[in-house]
């Protein structure tokens, strides 16, 4: 459920406003917005050193030491430290693009091998001319020199040397080649140098990595400063008096009282409901196992607005049926389902979020029991029982799945819109609305009559009469009027622009089975890849790779189709009827960032 909020007003002296912001802290309770917006400042130098402190968390965290000789912890300040390693790896950077540009330069060197520049630099200074050439090598009598030596020689193209004390004239198909300004042995000196000095820098990184958790306690620190100056900056402050507002949960206004009795500092505080205009924080207040859907929220940044109805439990029940669905193998839901319930506590401990592991654990544990009722193991039908022999692939059972997708659809969507019904005032209006949950139900009939060609639970004689009942409910009360003729107009613009996302939404929960379909197709083609490879004992080393990396391709897709799924019939088909549109701000609680 959403927390109901109270919005604070809190008023106190101007010199103890450091004392009030820190118990505001240490309590960890108040939403607080700033009086101005406009004036929330933070110095420059944090910011700074925030961001750079963020980027040595990222560069220690890609360092793999390597062996396992000694290594001494680099001395210094958190702050000196940063500036280490963003020193070398700006270093190791540099070096690397010199590297690149050195290997570059060496290609066009290499063909040269070594000359002598210095060598031929004292001969020019000496008079003799000296000039490169490169061209046929069947043409080279007509290089008109002295002296003419092939350096080398590459796909019938030579390159040669020609000195003389007079001009040397460039034949026709030669052209001359700019001397190389090093030489090749002294660019292979030169790459290697850079890769001492890489190694080197990695070195003072690796011991730089030992003193990572001062850097990671710094960060924190300095977000905490950061978090700080913006609350402070945001304060309203006349003379010797400063104000703030921010928003308080209701069940908490006692223990904010009690918190300042007990620093005995005098302030000034009111709490008020929210008004029409203001856009209170949500706090979702669920037990742990609803808490569950929390991760995924965070993730896709996920908040209703406070106005709106909390679907948590609803969302992650559903979320739970739908994955079993679309992963549809018992096989898969205990692989995963097993290693995660005995690891639990382990991760746990070691500080891994215990709300993640929960959800991967109900979200598989229920394909397990699906894939236990469908008999679908890895892409295969085992009966367990002789008296129980559904078969997913058979017609009749395929046509069963089809029919459970249609109810679950309308039964998801029909919840929506008695949820809807639920938080209006009764009215006429009310009568519109039972309407449309009538006309989902005729059109759940129509599809089952259509794709399934007979009814599902619902007896398929009924979808007509729903249809005469629903369609002038929806004409005459989706927007009552003394006006007859304006009710009927709004009416049938409702169901111009609704009645066939109707049918599509219910239409659309197919996907299913269809995408569980399509997994159990893919489990079982790698089956049969596996199983065309003979049967000698030798060949299981080629069998077992198959089978294992084309399971865990499969299971990798099924998280996949969970989320883009499983979560899209919660946030669009169910949300649109719902009419919730989660535009919601997260509670954020000033306090202390660990």
């Amino acid at each position: 459920m959403i927390s109901k909020m109270k919005k604070l007003l809190l008023a106190a002296r101007t010199a103890e406003r450091e004392k009030v912001l820190e118990i505001l802290r240490l309590a960890e309770i108040v939403h607080i917005e700033p009086a101005a917006p406009e004036q929330v400042k933070v110095p420059g130098k944090i910011s700074e050193a925030i961001d750079n402190c963020f980027k040595a968390i990222n560069v220690l965290s890609q360092i793999n030491p390597a062996g396992s000789g000694e290594r001494l912890a680099t001395p210094g300040t958190p702050t000196r430290l940063v500036e280490e390693t963003l020193a070398n790896e700006r270093s190791i950077h540099e070096q690397k693009e010199k590297i690149a540009a050195l290997k570059r330069e060496l290609e066009e060197v290499l063909p040269w091998g070594d000359l002598g520049l210095e060598d031929l630099a004292w001969l020019k200074n000496e008079g003799l001319r000296i000039v490169f050439l490169k061209g046929p090598v069947s043409d080279a009598e007509t290089i008109s020199a002295e002296l003419v030596s092939l350096i080398n020689e590459i796909d019938g193209n030579g390159i040669y040397a020609a000195a003389s004390r007079q001009a040397i004239p460039v034949p026709e198909k030669f052209v001359e080649v700019a001397l190389p300004t090093h030489e090749a042995s002294e660019l292979q000196e030169s790459i290697q140098a850079c890769q001492r000095a890489i190694d080197e820098h990695h070195q003072a990184l690796e011991c730089l990595l030992l003193r990572r958790e001062d850097i990671e306690k710094h960060y924190v620190k300095l977000l905490n400063r950061r978090r700080f100056a913006e609350v402070e900056s945001g304060v309203h402050t006349e003379d010797e008096i400063f104000v703030l507002t921010g928003w308080c949960p209701e069940k908490s206004v006692s223990e904010l009282e009690k918190a300042f009795e007990e620093a005995e500092i005098s302030v000034g505080m009111s709490f008020e409901d929210p008004g029409e205009e203001d856009v209170p924080p949500t706090s979702l207040d669920n037990p742990p196992a609803i808490q569950s859907i929390q991760p995924l929220f965070d993730f896709m940044g996920l908040t209703p607005s406070y106005n709106e109805p909390d679907t948590s439990g609803l969302f992650l029940s559903m979320l739970a049926v739908f994955a079993s669905f679309l992963v549809a193998d018992a096989g898969y839901g205990f692989l995963v389902f097993i290693p995660l319930a005995l690891a639990y506590k382990p991760l746990v401990r070691r500080g891994a979020d215990a709300g993640f592991l929960r959800l991967g654990l109900l979200l598989f544990g229920a394909t397990a029991v699906y894939g236990l009722l469908t008999n679908a193991w890895f892409g295969e039908t085992w009966f367990l029982f002789d008296s129980y022999r559904f078969d997913p692939g058979s017609k009749d059972g395929a046509r069963l799945l089809q029919g459970l997708c249609f109810f679950i659809g309308v039964m998801h969507l029909t919840l929506a819109h008695f949820m809807k019904i639920r938080r209006r005032p009764v009215n006429l209006s009310t009568v519109g609305e039972v309407g449309w949950v009538l006309f989902l139900w005729a059109m759940y009939g129509l599809i089952c009559n259509l794709i399934l060609g007979a009814g599902f639970v619902m007896p398929g004689d009924w979808t007509v009469p729903l249809f005469k009942i629903s369609l002038p409910l929806i004409l005459l009360f989706t927007d009552p009027s003394w006006n007859i003729f304006k009710s009927i107009l709004a009416g049938l613009g409702a169901i111009m622009q609704n009645a066939s996302g109707a049918f599509s939404d219910i239409l659309s929960y197919i996907r299913l089975w269809a995408v569980g379909l399509a997994g159990g197709q893919m489990a079982l083609a790698f089956n049969k890849i596996a199983g065309m490879l003979p049967p000698e004992p030798v060949y299981w080393l080629i069998k077992l790779p198959v089978l294992v990396l084309g399971h865990a391709a499969n299971i990798v897709l099924g998280i996949i189709s969970i989320l883009a799924h499983g979560v899209r019939l919660n946030l669009l088909e169910f949300s649109n009827h719902l009419e919730l549109d989660w535009a919601g701000r997260r509670y954020d609680p000033f306090k202390e960032i660990r």
